[in-house]
């Protein structure tokens, strides 16, 4: 199920249930790295630069959260994280993550945060630190 696929009144009920879990998993700063605005370094694709942290970062956040993911997950499905992680097998997982990670709720959430390439990029650490 998808983010955007969530109707009516149950939307405040997953936002509920999710902000622990998503809470849980920000905190981890080797899974924050994933999400950390950086310049791209001259010379590397954006793509690339992404996938290189996520590479990384996916290993921690999959081992270390992974009660943190089903209760997201779930919340999404709409079932408890047992009833979720009872179904749970490598075809389910893609299939879910894949569905999220193409909505176009999510990905509209998540466009502000792109990574882009040099010192005036949003998020990129000349850019934010300098003074206003």
């Amino acid at each position: 199920m998808k983010l955007s696929d969530i109707k009516g009144d149950r939307v405040l009920d997953v936002i509920a249930d999710i902000i622990d879990p998503i809470a849980n998993m920000v905190q981890d700063k080797d899974v924050a790295a994933m999400f950390k605005r950086e310049a791209v370094p001259d010379g590397m694709d954006a793509r690339d630069f992404f996938a290189k942290r996520m590479c990384k970062g996916l290993p921690v956040l999959l081992k270390g959260h992974k009660a943190d993911i089903i209760a997201v997950m779930a919340a999404i499905e709409g079932v408890t994280p047992e009833q979720y992680a009872a179904s749970l097998d490598l075809p389910k997982l893609f299939t879910d993550v894949m569905e999220l990670v193409t909505d176009d709720a999510l990905l509209d959430f998540l466009s502000s945060s792109e990574t882009g390439k040099g010192a005036d990029a949003p998020g990129s650490a000349s850019a934010s630190s300098e003074a206003r």
